[in-house]
């Protein structure tokens, strides 16, 4: 047993800044150097990744790959990931089940989210490479991880590469947009000129990663109706092209935002920054306000008056037609107290309210509304409006990448559904009938389909289309307990192709059933 490496309590989580390390962190079980083979835009991108490796395992046996967030300054490590995962010790739970954390750390988060995803791609192969037939993967991808893996497990699809993965946990990811206030962001720019902090922060808004996320990013000149960045635009065309979302896993969406309408503690259009300093050298503003629920506002008021020879800097911003983003439902970062807690070399910088929206909970869920406010826990038919399979929220707004008692057991919970592995976990019971996902998914031609029972009796092994109906009868007849195996040609009952398109695999025996998905390519 490793109950050395509990490591219990709440971690605070910094997005923009890395953490310093806890105590008490256990050392990986192995780092492996990950390097890219898929090229984006002529480049390939690194990373490291740690195992961890379940209770009594010597090697990779049952692996949870769980992919970084933005990194901002790319210090966070294997201390910071280990701290931010095990938070109500979900690691250590894992562990104890029999599960192997394999944590991906890009060598450079801020870099194109699609080539970042290549380094994904990268490691879901090799780490398929290594377990036993059987097997199969969850992934977890926290924050930009969530799109990170989003666009790997997709682009695998689309181009007949076996992903393997069973479930794929999108953590309080920016699917439709993350958000730092946009009237911050011009702070940052404007200040820029006179603090290396702030030239520091704006060279880091300025990399691809974030340009990629943000619903609202700053232009030089501002616009009085602001809009993302032409990368994102670029990121969602991509992640079309791919089709949009992985079909065979199971998908799962976590968010720390509420799904109750619950806003932040602060409305539309009030202030946030209040920063003023008066005196013979210099005069200083540097007031901030969240962005206004359409109508208009002035979001950000910048005064820099120097005394003679220097000159002057003035910069007011204002927008229009704006949504709500700033205090919106969603996970949330305490950018305002973080700058409150920075020391000035004039005067004080004042945060009215410690934080704000930064991932909107309709955008870590992805629904289909452009309403911040939407009531999610009031629509019955929530998951027809929705990419993924099953989503989880919380009542009340909670930060970003918090997880708490209820969550670890959402994430644990989903890690463990639909586990088959060859090695079964000590709290798993030994199915009594286990179908492996076909290989080789997705296919062209055909695909070879295992299974096995736990004793003898009439098996029938079914495919199904999307709408539920009968396409192929594999098998249906009476085979003695242990493993067997059939073929599928991607043809119906008839000798017709079918068209192109997921499918469902359906065994059942001895008053089990199981079923997983497949991809017929054209």
């Amino acid at each position: 047993m490793k109950s050395s490496r509990i490591l219990t309590g709440p971690v605070l989580i910094v997005l923009i800044a890395g953490g310093a390390a806890l105590a008490q962190v256990p050392e990986p079980d192995d780092t492996l150097n990950i390097t890219a083979t898929i090229p984006y835009q002529a480049q390939v991108a690194s990373g490291a990744a740690y195992v961890y490796l379940g209770d009594d395992h010597t090697e990779i046996t049952n692996p949870v790959v769980i992919i970084e967030g933005f990194d901002i300054d790319n210090t966070m490590g294997w201390d910071f990931l280990y701290e931010t995962m095990n938070q109500e010790g979900m690691i250590e739970t894992l562990a104890t089940r029999g599960f192997d954390a394999v944590v991906l750390d890009f060598t450079d988060a801020t870099d194109y989210i699609q080539r970042n995803s290549f380094v994904a791609v990268e490691l879901i192969n090799y780490v398929n490479s290594i377990i036993e037939p059987g097997a199969s993967i969850a992934v977890v991808g926290a924050s930009m991880g969530g799109l990170v893996g989003r666009y790997a497990l997709a682009y695998m699809e689309d181009n007949g590469l076996n992903h393997n993965v069973r479930t794929f946990i999108s953590f309080d990811a920016p699917h439709k947009g993350a958000n730092i206030p946009l009237g911050m962001q011009y702070w940052v720019k404007f200040f820029s000129i006179e603090s290396d902090a702030a030239a520091e922060m704006l060279g880091s808004l300025q990399t691809p990663a974030p340009r990629q996320m943000l619903a609202y990013y700053f232009t030089d000149p501002p616009q009085s109706a602001p809009t993302s960045d032409a990368l994102l635009t670029e990121l969602e065309a991509d992640l079309a092209a791919v089709g949009g979302y992985p079909q065979l896993p199971r998908l799962v969406a976590v968010a720390n935002g509420s799904g109750y309408m619950a806003g932040q503690t602060f409305g539309a259009g009030e202030q946030l920054i209040l920063y003023e300093y008066n005196s013979f050298l210099v005069d200083i503003i540097g007031n901030v306000w969240a962005v206004p629920d359409g109508g208009g506002r002035m979001i950000f008021d910048g005064e820099l008056n120097r005394i003679w020879p220097l000159p002057d800097d003035y910069l007011q911003v204002s927008v229009t037609g704006t949504l709500p983003y700033d205090n919106a439902p969603g996970g949330t970062r305490s950018s305002m107290a973080q700058m409150d807690s920075t020391e000035a070399p004039y005067g004080d910088i004042i945060a009215l309210h410690e934080a704000h929206c930064f991932i909107p909970t309709i955008s870590a869920l992805d629904i289909e509304t452009e309403d911040l406010f939407y009531d999610i826990a009031g629509d019955a038919s929530l998951l027809a409006h929705t990419p993924f399979d099953t989503v989880y929220f919380p009542i009340e707004n909670q930060e970003h990448i918090a997880i708490t008692a209820e969550s670890a057991n959402w994430f644990v919970d989903e890690i463990e559904r639909g586990v088959y592995a060859s090695v079964a976990t000590p709290q798993v019971a030994a199915p009594r009938i286990t179908l492996y996902q076909n290989s080789p998914n997705p296919f062209t031609s055909y695909t070879a389909v295992r299974f096995s029972l736990a004793e003898a009796g009439h098996a029938r092994l079914e495919v199904f289309d999307v709408a539920g109906r009968s396409v192929a009868l594999l098998v249906d007849e009476m085979l003695p307990a242990g493993s067997a195996q059939a073929t599928w040609n991607g043809q119906d009952a008839r000798g017709r192709r079918v068209a192109p398109g997921i499918y469902f695999l359906n065994l059942s025996a001895g008053g089990s059933a199981v079923s997983v998905k497949m991809l017929l390519l054209k």
